[in-house]
């Protein structure tokens, strides 16, 4: 059964997530945050998952938290329209039945990509991903919930939406449930 965590992971996978080949992982920067992960991954997907730290060339740190299991990745894919390559590019946004589970989606994609900041004296929620087709329904669900934000293409290929007000990014976390994390850059 499909329930309002599963999407929230599904939506975190589409952010931070891959395909291996005979299962799926997730990666944070974070040793917390790959425990919780790993918890729900357990709750949700009824497997345990193995966290390995990896050290890269540059010296940033990453775990990543996996689950090995032909069933899990095929479901994955599936909802997620079969990506083969590029899938944080090509995935699809699973069609939604209730509005509920399409909040907790958008709500895992923004634990993966987004932050917020201040600017101009005013808060902002920003989130960037590389898909067009998934940036537009987040903004179009954004919307249908009174929350204004903005769309704008990057020079990197990036789709970037900005929540901006105190009003706004209030009831993004309101209706969201998010709570949010600073900048990349503020650290």
């Amino acid at each position: 059964m499909k329930d309002k965590t599963f999407y929230y992971l599904l939506g975190l996978f589409a952010g931070d997530g891959w395909f291996q080949s005979r299962g799926i992982s997730i990666g944070t920067k974070y040793k917390q945050r790959a425990n919780e992960i790993a918890t729900l991954m357990k709750v949700v997907l009824g497997r345990t998952p193995k966290i390995k730290r990896r050290k890269y060339a540059d010296g940033h740190i990453m775990y990543l938290i996996s689950v090995y299991s032909v069933a899990v990745e095929r479901l994955f894919r599936r909802l997620l329209g079969n990506p083969i390559v590029n899938k944080s590019k090509t995935f699809l946004v699973p069609h939604f039945t209730e509005k509920e589970s399409a909040r907790s989606f958008v709500k895992g994609l923004f634990d993966a990509e987004a932050y917020e900041y201040v600017w101009r004296s005013r808060p902002r929620i920003g989130f960037a991903v590389f898909n067009k087709k998934a940036a537009e329904f987040v903004r179009e669900l954004l919307a249908s919930d009174s929350i204004r934000c903005s769309l704008s293409c990057c020079s990197d290929g990036a789709f970037r939406i900005d929540i901006t007000g105190k009003n706004h990014v209030d009831r993004f976390h309101l209706l969201y449930d998010w709570l949010g994390r600073e900048s990349p850059s503020s650290k």
